[in-house]
């Protein structure tokens, strides 16, 4: 298990709750609640998980590693632009946080596989 890639996982996570929380507004304060935009960030949050899970579970050869970390950091910069102009701040950050997180551990990896 590739552990630099978890608190990258943790906050693409607490994205997920964020998006969801904007989505259903159990609080009803959001603003946002039951659009498309706040569905897409949502959207957004579990396919960033999804691939961070998908590449520290496997062992994937250089190639394959290196364009599903790519994948995922798009898909959390892109999700944190959607939580920018939804005006959903914390999802904003997380999302930053998940970005700059896994930028950090892919540079700092020294994977030799095959």
């Amino acid at each position: 298990m590739r552990t630099a890639y978890v608190f990258a996982i943790l906050f693409s996570a607490l994205g997920v709750m964020l998006a969801l929380i904007a989505l259903a507004a159990p609080f009803g304060n959001t603003g946002v609640d039951g659009t498309l935009g706040a569905g897409l960030a949502l959207l957004g949050s579990v396919a960033t998980t999804m691939l961070i899970a998908i590449f520290i579970m496997s062992g994937l050869t250089r190639g394959w590693f290196i364009a599903l970390n790519s994948l995922a950091m798009l898909a959390a910069f892109l999700t944190a632009l959607a939580a920018f102009f939804l005006m959903q701040t914390l999802l904003a950050i997380a999302m930053v946080a998940a970005f700059l997180t896994m930028a950090f551990a892919f540079l700092r990896s020294n994977r030799r596989t095959t």
